[in-house]
């Protein structure tokens, strides 16, 4: 009897580990995954804060943010509206890297060696005081402008070409290469 409550024990220890062990590669699992999954343009493929800013840099792409959080009603009718529609799902998963951030969340980032939570990234980095919140990165990571609060689709699309065309770059001329 003895032996079979020790087996016992032992089996619901090794699980118990087995799911913390699990857990703990769990942000870097879901990063990797969207980074498999080839964008289908029936959903945004987003990604971690650290995996879409690497992949930005190295594939000359500008980098779309969606600072928000689960409790946020107007996140969630952006998710509705605006990121469901076939327009914003092209743009995003074509011509962006498109990254989210969950302002309440304490997932930790590892952003070129320096550790941060999701919640410290909003909140001390990009100083998000509200969500819905989005910020354009250029490819190399450069701040260009954030927009706060909910936007209709239009808007979104209006100021996801804009950046994608580089119209804020008045420098910028036909024959300067890289996303025209």
């Amino acid at each position: 009897m003895r032996l079979k409550k020790f087996y016992l024990l032992l089996v619901m220890i090794l699980g118990f580990a087995a799911l913390v062990f699990a857990s703990s590669g769990e942000g870097k699992a879901e990063s990797k995954k969207a980074a498999e999954k080839a964008p289908n343009n029936k959903e945004i493929v987003w990604y971690a804060y650290d995996v879409g800013v690497a992949k930005a840099k190295k594939e000359d792409k500008h980098v779309f943010i969606d600072f928000t959080s689960k409790w946020c009603g107007y996140c969630k009718k952006m998710d509705r509206e605006a990121f469901s529609d076939s327009t914003v799902i092209s743009l995003l998963n074509n011509d962006f890297v498109p990254v989210r951030v969950d302002g309440d969340s304490k997932k930790e980032l590892d952003v070129n060696g320096y550790k941060i939570t999701e919640q410290a990234l909003a909140k001390l980095e990009f100083r998000v005081r509200g969500y819905p919140s989005f910020w354009f990165l250029k490819p190399d990571g450069t701040r260009l402008t954030n927009v706060r609060g909910y936007r209709p689709t239009d808007f979104i699309v209006k100021a996801l070409t804009y950046v994608k065309d580089y119209r804020y770059d008045t420098t910028r001329t036909q024959g300067s290469g890289g996303n025209q």
